[in-house]
């Protein structure tokens, strides 16, 4: 790209466009991209402001719930006054983000994810970040991910530790590859039960930003690493993690997730 090639948000953009590592080009590639967050709770609210501060031209935002008074500690795109309304959070997310960056495409969808409009939700973006609550779901988007050829970033937390994983099918492992099955119902603590650290969420919606933004911009591929993090210890422990030739997901192509129950 020229040098004297317009910024695509002028002054907005300037500290992200002095990092060499996405300069002019990269904050153009981002204006140009599409994200699907997926869930927006604890993870995909911090995930949906810092995409749209960043600037991705089109940003998704598909949850089910309506804002809850419980929600407010942890979820940093609402306020009481969600609450009161009852809002959709995906279209209280929208008008929050809106106000943040008027210059991109914000598109809400109050929908409840299944194998019947997951592949739908998928198509309509670049890249997907994983902002949902629970396994299942998360193996739906795997199925369709990988299915799509559609880069996705996995993302879990769960008191004061987190997970997060970057998904390019083809090239490194699926979801499957490390969790070969979703947890039998029931056996996984959740945070309603477990409790969430505001932080932690944040900490773990950054990291999963930070793999969309290498992503999207054509940063060297560096290896496939599992992230654990520990916010109240301070650790962050990357560990290498292997495609499977024989994964049931992105080896087999058996997307069993997407067929109806």
């Amino acid at each position: 790209m020229p040098a004297d090639t317009p910024s695509p948000g002028g002054e907005r953009y300037a500290r992200h466009e002095a990092l060499s590592l996405i300069g002019a080009a990269g904050q153009h590639k981002l204006a140009r991209s599409s994200v699907l967050v997926l869930g927006c709770g604890s993870l995909g609210s911090a995930q949906a402001m810092l995409l749209a501060r960043a600037g991705i031209g089109r940003l998704i935002v598909a949850d089910r719930d309506f804002v809850q008074l419980f929600n407010l500690p942890t979820q940093i795109l609402y306020d009481e006054n969600d609450v009161k309304a009852r809002a959709p959070k995906a279209e209280a997310a929208a008008r929050r983000l809106r106000a943040i960056n008027p210059e991109i495409k914000i598109e809400p969808v109050v929908v409840n994810v299944t194998a019947g409009n997951i592949e739908e939700l998928v198509g309509r973006a670049d890249l997907v970040i994983d902002g949902a609550d629970n396994f299942e779901t998360r193996f739906l988007l795997n199925d369709a991910a990988v299915k799509a050829g559609k880069p996705w970033v996995y993302g879990g937390v769960l008191g004061v530790d987190g997970m997060v994983l970057a998904v390019r099918p083809g090239v490194g492992p699926c979801l499957r590859c490390l969790f070969e099955l979703p947890p039998a119902g029931g056996r996984l603590p959740t945070c309603d039960a477990f409790g969430v650290l505001n932080a932690a969420a944040v900490w773990v919606a950054s990291l999963q930003v930070t793999e969309a933004i290498k992503i999207l911009t054509g940063a060297p591929y560096e290896g496939h690493k599992l992230h654990t993090l520990d916010i109240w210890r301070g650790t962050a422990s990357p560990v290498a993690a292997e495609r499977k030739p024989d994964c049931s997901c992105c080896g087999r192509r058996n997307f069993e997730f997407l067929k109806p129950a």
